[in-house]
Parts: structure tokens; C-alpha cells; sequence
């Protein structure tokens, strides 16, 4: 989610007109910015604050701050291993594992992820076809993709996920490459 919010946007995420916004502003109890243009930008933690001060509850939408990936893999050791990886950024990131293409489809129907990190060869439903079932999905086909992979790809295969993914990884993983790619998607996302 966005580091600065408009007036409109703070005002549909609490659910009030956004003049009521403007007013809180002006009243001195949320705290904003103006840009040189005189448009106000609100910092969504100035939000969050304002908030919890007024004993107003958090919607859903604000309390996930944090960037949510779902990693899809059947090999328990990479999952083990990109747990460690991201373990260290627990106030960033959100991780969220899974060894099934199906049971990520499911996940991704039931809650908002911001990344997929997918396997392409999985037992039952493989990675091509999770992507593929995905990118058909107007509700969800905004995910961004990172695929990883320990088996050479077709060029059919190739030529697809070079339109659908946002980059190919081979494995042995290198997590310092991955950390650069995650962390460059995140700060696009901002």
C-alpha cells in the first residue's frame, strides 16, 4: 500500500465524506502535508495514529501494511529456507507458505497477496498451470510473480512467463538475488 494517502483515499478507507478528512486536517487532529500544488497527502502511520487516538477502528485495509508473500513450492527445504531469509524483515514482510498450486489458488481467493513466489514443478498442479489459472482471474491477476525453478524451462514456457512474471529464478535460490528482486517490487508498489 502507498506510503502517503489523499484525502479521498484516507476518507474511503474510514468510511466518512472526504470533507470530514479536510476537517480534521484543518482542526489540527490529522496530521498532513501539502504538496506544491496545494493538494494534502496524508501519511497512512499519521493515519494509523489518528486512529487509534479517536478509538476509531482500523479497517482491514490499513491494518495490512505489511507487503504479503505467498510462497508456493513442494520442496520443504526451500520453504524452510526462504522462512529464514524473510524472518528477518517480520515488520515488512508478511510470509505465508503453502506446497500446493491448489491450495494457493484457494489463499489467493480468500485474502490479498502482493507476491507470488511460485515453483514450476509441483506434483498435482504445477506452477505453469497456478500462473496460468491467475493471470485468467480479473480478481487476481494483478499479483506480481516471481517464478523459481530447479528444471530447465521450454522456450513456450520461457516466452510466456517473460509477459506474466516478473523475473524467472533458477534454484539453488541465491537469497541475496531474491532479497534485491523483492525489495525492488516493494519499493514499486510504494
Amino acid at each position: 500500500m502507498k506510503k502517503f494517502l489523499t484525502t479521498s483515499e484516507a476518507a474511503e478507507i474510514c468510511g466518512v465524506a472526504h470533507t470530514t478528512v479536510i476537517r480534521w486536517i484543518t482542526d489540527g487532529k490529522l496530521k498532513a502535508h501539502e504538496t506544491p500544488g496545494g493538494h494534502r497527502r496524508i501519511d497512512r502511520e499519521e493515519l494509523l495514529d489518528f486512529l487509534h487516538q479517536f478509538k476509531i477502528p482500523v479497517p482491514q485495509s490499513l491494518a495490512d501494511s505489511r507487503y504479503r508473500i505467498l510462497v508456493v513450492d513442494d520442496d520443504r527445504e526451500v520453504l524452510a529456507m526462504l522462512g529464514r531469509v524473510f524472518s528477518e524483515y517480520g515488520e515488512t514482510i508478511e510470509l505465508h507458505t503453502t506446497a500446493s498450486g491448489m491450495e494457493a489458488l484457494v489463499l489467493l481467493g480468500q485474502s490479498r497477496y502482493d507476491l507470488l513466489i511460485l515453483d514450476v514443478v509441483m506434483p498435482e498442479m504445477d506452477g505453469m498451470q497456478v500462473c496460468s489459472t491467475i493471470k485468467t482471474n480479473p480478481d487476481i491477476s494483478g499479483i506480481r510473480i516471481i517464478v523459481i525453478t530447479g528444471h530447465q524451462l521450454s522456450e513456450e514456457q520461457e516466452e510466456y512467463l517473460k509477459k506474466n512474471a516478473e523475473a524467472v529464478m533458477y534454484k539453488p535460490l541465491q537469497p541475496t538475488l531474491l532479497l534485491e528482486k523483492v525489495k525492488d517490487l516493494m519499493e514499486r508498489a510504494r
